[in-house]
């Protein structure tokens, strides 16, 4: 919190720049009093004082940097916005610095900047929240390249607000777009779709005949028993759990999945796994049936049957490349799964009567 009781200079300061900026002329000696007396003074003077002597100074042309800086650094943000919006010399690195540190409403004083450096645009898109982001999208000359874009992309809170503005002006990549799927606003998701059915397709083109074998071995399909158990049990934990260990997803994006809101998400996933149509319908009437309507419900079937295998594991991998940064867990989880036959027989064993599928695969994770 600023220190509201510092004022010791009695409103000294302020009355000497009132004077100094009602002027248009200064001489040497005249502009070098001031500054010293500026220099001296400034720590001592009020909150209300400091704010009325940055907005008058900010954008003073014979303000020495040093100055400029003390005031974009002030630790009152109502001080030092007026620097960091009209002080034209200001440093980049200075600018980078609150860039990243914020609080936005800094932040909006830097993205209303006349001239932009790169460097400090890629920390905005880095940091910013979409207040901040909508600036810099509404400014005809700022022009967001490649890697701001997929600064961009890569940020949920962002995508979620301001994904079709940015699909507006091109600034979501495909790869954003599918890595995002469970952010986006629902217009962009049939784009996200689209997108995977291409790489989809390239994939298949330049490996034939490779994408089929690895949905109908015997650990996916004893998850899937699996899954369907846990699904008629209603037990929505376990399900996120084998959902994570079977997809290799981080654990908070299956929670994600089971919120009524992400049933298009959800939907990829069993599509992924391989689960029928008829066990996908089970699972969003067990896991969602209570505010799903039969309307949602049909459309989500009517997404099932329409995405194809190839581009639901498409969006799940670009899922895993956006929580996680490589995609090492997946195939370790699966081996997990289906490496520990003797365990499963001796756990089902002792456990309490389920469908026996469904038992023998929940005690081998």
């Amino acid at each position: 919190m600023p220190d509201e009781t510092r004022g010791t200079d009695r409103g000294v300061l302020l009355a000497a720049t009132e004077l100094f900026a009602g002027r248009t002329r200064h001489g040497f000696e005249e502009t070098r009093i001031f500054l010293e007396l500026a220099r001296n003074l400034l720590a001592a003077a009020s909150i209300r004082d400091r704010r009325r002597i940055s907005s008058l100074l900010a954008g003073h042309p014979e303000m020495p940097d040093d100055l400029l800086e003390r005031l974009a650094c002030d630790e009152d943000d109502l001080t030092a916005y007026p620097a960091l919006r009209y002080s034209p010399r200001l440093s980049v690195d200075l600018l980078l610095e609150k860039a990243v540190s914020g609080p936005d409403t800094l932040r909006k004083a830097i993205a209303h900047r006349p001239s932009l450096r790169e460097s400090v645009i890629g920390a905005l898109c880095d940091h910013a929240g979409a207040s901040v982001i909508r600036i810099l999208l509404d400014r005809e000359d700022v022009i967001l390249t490649q890697s701001h874009q997929t600064k961009l992309s890569c940020r949920s809170d962002i995508v979620a607000t301001l994904g079709l503005d940015l699909a507006g002006q091109d600034a979501l990549n495909p790869d954003g777009l599918m890595g995002q799927f469970l952010h986006l606003p629902a217009p962009l998701k049939s784009k996200a779709i689209a997108a995977a059915e291409m790489t989809s397709l390239v994939k298949q083109a330049q490996a034939p005949g490779n994408s089929a074998g690895k949905r109908t071995d015997g650990a996916r399909l004893r998850l899937r028993d699996a899954l369907i158990g846990e699904a008629l049990a209603q037990n929505g934990p376990r399900f996120a759990e084998l959902l994570s260990q079977g997809l290799g997803l981080p654990q908070p994006t299956c929670d994600l999945l089971l919120r009524d809101d992400q049933g298009e998400g959800l939907t990829v996933a069993l599509k992924a796994l391989g689960l029928t149509q008829s066990e996908v319908t089970t699972v969003m009437i067990r896991l969602l049936g209570e505010n799903l309507s039969l309307e949602r419900l049909r459309a989500l079937l009517r997404l099932y049957r329409t995405l194809s295998p190839g581009a639901a594991e498409v969006l799940v991998g670009q899922w895993i490349l956006h929580d996680q940064g490589s995609e090492h867990s997946s195939p370790r989880r699966q081996a997990h799964y289906m490496d520990n036959p003797r365990r499963e027989v001796s756990a089902a064993e002792t456990s309490a009567p389920r469908t026996e599928p469904a038992r023998q695969t929940r005690k081998s994770v």
